[in-house]
């Protein structure tokens, strides 16, 4: 996290929506992997030779990353068992239906072909031991039928609405905002975003407060959150996958938060020259060799206000909006000041052409943008 490269090529994606990869045990799906329709999902019974239900369980890939499991099994009419994968923590494996299941004598074993992978387990009254073997080893795993959690209607209407809260990483500090709203039909639903970003937000999943304590899932489920709440306000600590062993440490408080609006003051034949959409492409290298190339867009218009505003775009990883927070021109020098990301572009202006030096924390990189006609 802390070298150059990552500044750039992590702090221009989502921050954290998309800043920290996916755990490596279990890894995505293959793209011809079938994707059936997710069957009713019921609690599992407590009969000791009944699977039917839903069965969950946290596997433990390291020493600092687990991954939530769940196996939801159905009796077919000729009385063989069918049975679906679903990883909360793991967005490339949702409703994955296994080929083959075996339940004899408390005997369980499920094969999916699609991550070459299967477990083998007992069902031993409410709980199902076993392990998830994949080529190059096995992890245990131990599952309990599994409840939908609820929220108590006091707990409900502290949660409810926004809150907001400084996320410290690598290159700069960001606003994280947390929304949670009730849909139609009651049901709780949270969503995450970075203030910074002017961009929308992303669901998170497996909401949980209870005791003063609240949990959920990042977008995705790319980590976890986990606060108390006292006085007003949540302390805890953000997971991110991939991110610091220790987690990231984020208060939050009550009340929604606007994105800043940053008015750049251009000349009217400066503005006349850089309105519009720049597009180009920056490459960074890596501390192990490895080239990136990241394409990169600069906007200049004006807002709803009538004034001068821009941000850059990452369109690879779906990040847009990141503003750019101060410009001068200097004769045919332009600079472009990022303060989200700490970051600077300076350039030369000419015939539709920037051609300069993105520079963020220790790292610059030439970065030419062509105007868009």
């Amino acid at each position: 996290m802390c070298s150059g490269f990552k500044m750039i090529a992590e702090l221009l994606t989502a921050i954290i929506l998309l800043a920290f990869g996916t755990s490596h045990c279990m890894a995505a799906a293959q793209a011809t992997a079938p994707a059936p329709k997710p069957a009713a999902a019921a609690p599992a019974t407590a009969t000791t030779q009944d699977l039917t239900g839903t069965w969950q369980g946290k596997m433990k890939v390291d020493a600092n990353t687990s991954l939530t499991i769940q196996f939801t099994f159905a009796r077919k009419p000729d009385g063989s068992w069918s049975a679906t994968l679903n990883s909360p923590d793991n967005p490339a494996i949702r409703n994955m239906a296994a080929n083959a299941v075996s339940f004899n004598n408390g005997a369980v074993k499920v094969d999916v072909t699609a991550l070459n992978g299967s477990f083998s387990g007992t069902l031993k009254g409410r709980t199902l031991e076993g392990q998830w073997s994949q080529p190059g080893g096995a992890l245990p795993l131990v599952m309990n039928p599994y409840e939908k959690p609820t929220i108590a209607k006091a707990d409900l209407q502290t949660l409810l609405g926004g809150w907001h809260g400084p996320l410290t990483v690598p290159g700069g500090t960001f606003t994280l905002v947390i929304r949670f709203k009730q849909n139609d039909k009651g049901e709780l639903q949270g969503t995450m975003g970075v203030v910074e970003q002017g961009g929308g937000e992303a669901p998170v999943s497996d909401i949980e407060f209870a005791n003063s304590e609240l949990s959920f899932k990042l977008p995705g489920g790319r980590g976890d959150y986990q606060g108390k709440y006292a006085n007003g306000t949540f302390t805890g600590v953000l997971h991110p996958m991939g991110g610091p062993p220790n987690g990231m440490p984020v208060s939050l408080s009550k009340g929604d938060v606007a994105a800043p609006v940053y008015v750049l003051n251009l000349k009217t034949e400066s503005f006349a020259a850089l309105s519009g959409q720049w597009e180009g492409t920056l490459e960074v290298t890596s501390p192990q060799g490895q080239k990136v190339t990241l394409p990169m867009v600069l906007n200049i218009g004006t807002n709803k206000n009538g004034e001068i505003v821009g941000s850059f775009d990452s369109p690879a990883q779906n990040v847009k909006g990141i503003p750019v927070t101060a410009a001068t021109v200097e004769g045919s020098k332009v600079t472009f000041k990022c303060d989200p990301l700490k970051a600077q572009y300076e350039a030369d202006l000419a015939n539709k052409t920037l051609t300069g030096q993105w520079t963020q924390g220790p790292v610059t990189a030439p970065l030419t943008l062509k105007k868009k006609s």
